[in-house]
Parts: C-alpha cells; structure tokens; sequence
C-alpha cells in the first residue's frame, strides 16, 4: 500500500497518478479516500478514461473509440457497481465473474469500480479479497470509499492508496523528502525506541497540519515496504503475527490522516497516532530479533 503524493502544482494525487499511467506502472488496485469529493471526481473520471484509451500515451487521447465512448459513459471494458440498499452484496460480484475470463473488448483495460467498498458484506468483501489476491492481466480495481476504516486492512494492504486532502491544505505540497532525516529518525523511534524518546521529538519538532501529513504519508509507505517482506515470511511458513500488527499500524495511521481534515490539535493527534503505532511496531521489532536470534543458532 502506498499513499500517492507529489512536489507542487496540481492535485498531488492526479500528478502522481498521471506519472503511473506515463511509467507504465499501473497498479492492480487503487483505493481512492480523503473528503475532497469534486477533485477525487475528477481525478478518477481521467484516470479511468486514459486507462481506457488506446493510444497508449499515458493520457486520454480524447479522439480514439474508447475515449469517445467512455465520454458517453458507455465502454464495454467498464464496469461499476455500488450499494443495492444498505450493502454491496456478494451477488453483484458474482455479476462481475464472466468478465473475468476475457481479455478487454476495446480499450487497453478492463476497468471495474466500486463506489462505498466499506459497505461490501462480510461474504462479498472476502470475494472482492481473493480477486486482489490473484490479479488478472491487464484488469484495475478502483475502489473509491468515503471512510477506509470499514474497509478490512487485508484489502486496504492489497491496494494503492490515493488521498485526497481538503482544499485548505492542497497548496501547501512539502514532501517529507525535504525533512527525510526527521522521518528516518521516527520510523527507527517506532521500532527501536521508548515512548519518552519518541514523545519528545514529537515535541521538539512541533509540526505543523503538512508536516504530519508528510510525515504519516512517509510511516505509511515505510508500513508498506516491511509488510511486503512479512508477506513473503508469512508464504514460507512463518509466524504472521509480525504482518497483523504492520496491517494494524497501517490503519492506524490513515485513521490519523483521516483526522487531520478536521478542527483537531495537530500535535496531541500526531503524538497519540505514533504512540500506539509503536506499541505494535516494538512488538514485531522483538520477534525479529528472537527469530534472528534462533536462525544464527
């Protein structure tokens, strides 16, 4: 899981998204979050059309058959549902299944959204699970969520995450890479450190609303990269416990950049999200270290 950001100028997210479709480096699932409504509209309305396209330029070409046609809202290789009532139902998945077996009919995708994921029943959420875990050629999932803490971390741990901040932070795109130092220091507090020692940083560097959400978007990738090594750990037959407790850091943390849209103090929010991180983090950081212990034995 990643969380898509960017240096400066348009949105954040749809600069990045844009790199992926330019690099050739599409993901096989994306979850779109964050309370920006019209901008993570708009963002999903080009991203879906350039994966559509046939030019393969990295961008809708606006004159090809797909491109046409995804502007009538009528491309065969689309294909979205939503909640029927109060859920999504594992039969409007099952619906999906046929699709499965072909490759796209036009453009250079099969693209299947689902609008609210959070309300997919426990049966169609595990459904939608075993499709991520086994990805088809040349098929994105798009999921586009309002709050990502309904969604089960297992499927938030098997997309892309692209988040969409509030208008009043948009233009304010200072990458924690200018301040990496600081970020390195805190992921290793987090697994290594006491609470007092990461307490007191915390408060020493008194950051601002940007420079938390720098740095969670940089914990949160770091999450990501260990996650995937405990993967592999976890398909050679060893103890997952250290991968539940990096799949749990990893929704406490977009929970904490969920909170940072609203009226909330920035520090005492920030301080408290990377307390209980650590209390998990330090956990795994002890069972690598017996489990290294007991490998050199």
């Amino acid at each position: 899981m990643i969380l898509l950001r960017c240096d400066s100028g348009e949105e954040p997210a749809l600069k990045q998204l844009k790199q992926d479709l330019k690099n050739g480096r599409v993901a096989h699932a994306y979850l779109f979050t964050g309370r920006a409504a019209e901008r993570k509209r708009a963002a999903i309305d080009y991203f879906v059309q350039a994966l559509l396209c046939e030019s393969g330029s990295g961008a809708p070409c606006g004159v090809c058959s797909s491109c046409t046609s995804w502007e009538r809202r009528a491309h065969p290789d689309f294909h979205a549902l939503g909640p029927d009532g109060n859920s999504i139902k594992l039969e409007q998945l099952r619906a999906w299944r046929p699709f499965f077996n072909y490759h796209p009919h036009v453009g250079r995708h099969q693209v299947f959204l689902i609008e609210r994921p959070e309300l997919l029943t426990a049966e169609a959420a595990n459904s939608l699970l075993k499709s991520l875990e086994e990805p088809l050629t040349d098929t994105v999932f798009l999921l586009v969520a309002e709050d990502e803490r309904a969604l089960l971390p297992t499927i938030v741990s098997r997309c892309r995450v692209v988040f969409f901040r509030q208008e009043e932070d948009a233009g304010n795109d200072s990458l924690l890479s200018d301040n990496s130092a600081k970020g390195e220091a805190i992921a290793r507090l987090l697994r290594e450190g006491s609470e007092s020692e990461l307490l007191r940083t915390v408060r020493l560097w008194k950051p601002d609303r940007a420079g938390a959400r720098d740095l969670l978007a940089f914990l949160l990738a770091d999450l990501e990269r260990s996650y995937r090594t405990e993967r592999s750990r976890m398909a050679a037959g060893m103890d997952g416990a250290a991968g539940i407790k990096i799949l749990e850091s990893l929704g406490i943390i977009l929970r904490g950049l969920r909170l940072l849209d609203e009226n909330v103090n920035v520090q005492l929010l920030l301080a408290l999200t990377l307390r209980k991180v650590q209390g998990r983090l330090r956990k795994t950081a002890l069972r690598h270290r017996v489990y290294d212990q007991d490998s050199r034995k």
